[in-house]
């Protein structure tokens, strides 16, 4: 991408002696007065009026702009903006267009030198007055990972409590969009005060590891699916080992005598179908009793079933499985994904659960039915490919310390007492959960007070700070609220206040202090971990051995996906995938396809990490000799000889089409509509996103295409039109053929 300076330099290198000599006295008359009330210099004047008053005047104003009445007020950030994309257009010879007599060389290098040098001048002083970056706030994305590092509680959820952050540039983390308001502090309040009772810990006593398996004959959802609209379109079959269970096809629940542990684990029930409405198999036995890490091993394998089912065999291939966390209704959180064999496959993962989830496995590679047409289009005259699924065997809560990491941060070693749900006529009830104990308020206040600023605030804590929120604290005991939920109020004022939403700017050079939030917040979107802050308070962050060290640290830790996410969230749009759906009736393969789905928006993101990785060139994010694929995708892309769920490179072959972002689907998908290819806004989007180069918005009152379209049949021939209007071929010559291009 561009920056706003690039321009700026670009003419200067081209400058003869005599050139520089006379552009010095000239630039001697731009500076004379002060920048803030200086006149056009003299040499832009009279570049102005020849080749840009015509149309860009008081009464024409093409684009907006009016030079005529355009002040050169540089220390106004608005006007300078003007002033750099006029020195852009010009320098890039997109202005004057070219249907106007271009001007001489020596003309447009006076001009273009002359604002240049103003420019720069401009910013250096900026730049040395105020730094090169306003403070800003975090953003949405910012602040949940902050929250989850410092309480420890890795899923936490709490951008949805915040408003959408306004974008500058494409981008989500530019200071002069990041403004505040009472919406957002509000906001703000509850997502801190949500985030704080999630890390307390949720019972007195630490609770019991325990390893529990779980079969699916005893799981009402796989057994209740066998009796869906008849035998010829039944979704599961009760199996033991590849032998069909035929008794038990018309139970809602198998009725049976206990087994002897052998059999039992041959027991297991099939699918041919993926989990959909209606059905929607889950291990509803198990759920979650507290959030925390899991072990989950999964017993399943690969079936073929006959004709009418006549006959049970081995799977003819592997298939793939997706493994989801479910709270219902329907609310399901990706965990992981797996291949399972013919024969009996174990799989295992290692997971965090929320309080209350369970299970759902899903059979990825199969089709979800639509209703009225529940035709599966796996079944032939041979059969149909099946999935076995025996059982899941959980092991867990998985726990290291107790009360967990993020309670300590907040109450210490403070005992703890379990505190049931009361009814009460006080206007303040408290809820169900633990009770910190403190015989000492005022005095463990205080401690905790500081000990958990020192780990919320990213620079030093000033004693005034500590007197502040101490002051909520002893409100709280006063109006009668508890030790517990009087520190929850002051820590939420904490998450809530300058010192933690904003980070730390001053001009000059950056302290090691901000040098660590500038360089964890850019490769984690993060705080600090101990290592960098410890770095920073002994100075030695700066240095450019251990800058280099850090920074590939930070980059090989696995939370740089988290940089890499938010990054192509916004850079590439992909957060905006699931904004409009391709049409039912056009592509209905792409329908309820989740494994194509999923897979899709890993491509994209695990090929930019493969690309910092390998630190590979910037022509492989236009074209590039491998692909991140996995089975779906290669099936997608018309490619053959990748089998598995896996997403890893894969070579192409020297005439494919694919290679870099351009072809992948998640790019093409976000930048089509639901129904048709739009080469328009392709081709924006690649002016935009990759050349740095935004076109202007259309001009108010044009249509997106011309209606007077009479004898144009294609999208190519219908733009064809469009741009012979003068209005608008300025702009479509210049993205119209990279939007064909795909």
């Amino acid at each position: 991408m561009f920056s706003r300076h690039d321009a700026l330099w670009y003419p200067l290198h081209r400058m003869t002696r005599l050139e520089a000599c006379w552009l010095a006295a000239v630039f001697f008359l731009i500076v004379a007065a002060p920048l803030q009330s200086a006149p056009t210099p003299r040499p832009a004047a009279p570049f102005l009026q020849k080749h840009c008053v015509e149309c860009h005047d008081s009464d024409t104003k093409k684009g907006g702009l009016d030079v005529t009445a355009l002040p050169f007020e540089l220390k106004e950030p608005a006007t300078f903006a003007k002033w750099v994309q006029i020195v852009d257009r010009v320098s890039l010879g997109e202005m004057p267009p070219k249907k106007k007599p271009r001007p001489l060389a020596p003309e447009l290098r006076a001009f273009t030198n002359a604002l240049s040098f103003a420019l720069l001048l401009a910013d250096q002083e900026r730049v040395m007055m105020e730094g090169r970056a306003i403070q800003r706030r975090l953003n949405r994305y910012e602040y949940e990972e902050t929250l989850r590092a410092l309480l420890s509680l890795p899923y936490l959820e709490v951008k949805s409590f915040l408003p959408e952050d306004t974008e500058a540039f494409g981008f989500n983390k530019v200071g002069e969009a990041l403004d505040i308001s009472y919406v957002q502090m509000a906001r703000y309040l509850s997502a801190a005060e949500f985030a704080l009772r999630e890390a307390i810990a949720p019972q007195a006593a630490p609770p019991q590891t325990t390893t529990n398996r779980y079969y699916t004959w005893d799981q009402g959802t796989f057994f209740g699916a066998i009796k869906l609209e008849g035998p010829l379109n039944r979704r599961t079959f009760p199996l033991v080992g590849y032998e069909l269970q035929r008794d038990l096809m018309e139970m809602e629940s198998p009725k049976r005598e206990p087994t002897d542990p052998a059999r039992r684990d041959l027991e297991a029930m099939a699918v041919v179908v993926s989990t959909y409405e209606p059905t929607e198999i889950r291990f509803e036995k198990f759920r979650a009793p507290i959030s925390g890490r899991y072990r989950l091993k999964f017993c399943a394998y690969s079936v073929w079933m006959g004709p009418k089912y006549s006959k049970v065999s081995a799977g003819r291939r592997t298939e793939p499985v997706t493994i989801y966390a479910d709270t219902p209704p329907r609310l399901l959180r990706k965990l992981g994904s797996f291949d399972v064999n013919p024969e009996p496959t174990i799989q295992e993962l290692e997971v965090y659960l929320l309080a209350g989830e369970t299970i759902r496995p899903d059979a990825a590679r199969f089709f979800r039915s639509r209703p009225p047409d529940h035709q599966n289009p796996l079944a032939g005259p041979e059969g149909m490919p099946g999935l076995a699924f025996s059982w899941m065997e959980v092991d867990g809560p998985l726990v290291d310390s107790w009360p967990p990491p993020g309670h300590r941060l907040l109450f210490a070693d403070l005992p703890l007492e379990n505190r049931p749900a009361t009814k009460s006529k006080r206007k303040y009830t408290p809820p169900a959960g633990v009770e910190v104990i403190s015989k000492d308020p005022a005095v463990d206040a205080e401690k905790l007070l500081r000990q958990f600023m020192r780990q919320a605030y990213r620079t030093s804590v000033g004693e005034e700070d500590v007197t502040r929120f101490l002051g909520i604290v002893r409100e709280a005991l006063t109006a009668g609220y508890s030790f517990t939920d009087a520190m929850i109020a002051a820590y939420t004022g904490i998450l809530s206040s300058p010192g933690f939403l904003y980070f730390s700017e001053q001009p000059g050079r950056l302290a090691d202090r901000a040098l660590a939030e500038r360089l964890s917040y850019f490769l984690w979107n993060s705080c600090p971990d101990p290592e960098l802050r410890h770095l920073a308070e002994r100075g030695q962050l700066h240095r450019p051995k251990v800058l280099y060290q850090q920074t590939e640290r930070l980059l090989n830790d696995p939370r740089s996906r988290q940089f890499i996410n938010a990054f192509l969230d916004y850079w590439l749009d992909l957060r905006l995938i699931e904004g409009t759906a391709p049409d039912v009736e056009l592509y209905p393969e792409y329908q309820l396809d989740d494994l194509l789905v999923e897979s899709m928006i890993s491509e994209t993101q695990l090929f930019f990490s493969e690309l910092i990785k390998k630190n590979l060139g910037v022509t492989n994010l236009i074209s590039s000799d491998f692909a991140m694929l996995n089975e779906r995708l290669a099936q997608h892309y018309g490619l053959t000889d990748v089998s598995g769920v896996a997403l890893r490179p894969v070579p192409l072959a020297k005439d494919t089409v694919r290679g870099g972002f351009l072809t992948q689907a998640s790019v093409l998908k976000v930048t089509a509509n639901g129904t048709t290819t739009s080469p328009v806004k392709r081709g924006a989007w690649i002016m935009t996103r990759l050349l740095g180069k935004p076109p202007p918005p259309p001009p108010p009152g044009v249509p997106a295409l011309d209606p007077d379209t009479r004898g144009a049949t294609t999208i190519r021939e219908q733009l064809a039109k469009h741009r012979a209007q003068e209005s608008c071929g300025a702009c479509h010559r210049n993205f119209d053929p990279p939007g064909f291009a795909l």
